[in-house]
């Protein structure tokens, strides 16, 4: 299935041969439609609403059939999408012609999971890390202030509070 943002090649109508990127995946009841950059390109007519305005003639890319594209893959070949599951399930689209992963996610997911083993393999060359212990230099004094002993008679919360 082709999705946003993949590069594909139209391979029949009036514009054969032309790549572009996908902007939009459209689904209607019996077909799907792709519109592509660069291709198909229609003129939408505008017309002005009041006096101010001005009429204008839009170019811009109309959608055409899914069947009328390939995917195109970074061998340089318009190629067919083949699909495959990795030891922890995750399905990917793969080129059939020379089975690179045409998934941007879940080539960036590897990618990331390579450079993590690397950074352990150097940790575990370089010597064992001592623990440091941190201590503590400031103790937070108590906001609260104490009342102040007067030379009286010492009185209890009770007596303040109660008969």
């Amino acid at each position: 299935m082709i999705k946003r943002g993949d590069q594909v090649v139209v391979i029949s109508g009036k514009d054969s041969g032309k790549k572009g990127k996908v902007i939009e995946v459209v689904q209607k009841e019996e077909r799907t439609l792709v519109v592509v950059e660069g291709v198909n390109i229609v003129v939408k007519h505008k017309k002005a609403r009041n006096a101010k305005q001005k009429s204008t003639r839009e170019k811009r890319p109309a959608a055409i059939d899914i069947s009328n594209v390939m995917i195109l893959c970074k061998c340089g070949k318009a190629t067919r999408i083949g699909h495959k599951v990795d030891e922890k399930g995750n399905k990917s689209r793969v080129c059939t012609k020379c089975g690179e992963i045409l998934d941007k996610k879940f080539v960036k997911v590897k990618e990331k999971a390579k450079e993590a083993e690397e950074v352990k393999e150097d940790e575990k060359k370089d010597e064992p890390k001592k623990l440091v212990r941190r201590e503590v230099k400031h103790v937070a004094e108590s906001k609260i202030k104490k009342p102040q002993a007067t030379g009286g008679a010492k009185t209890t919360h009770r007596q303040i509070g109660g008969a």
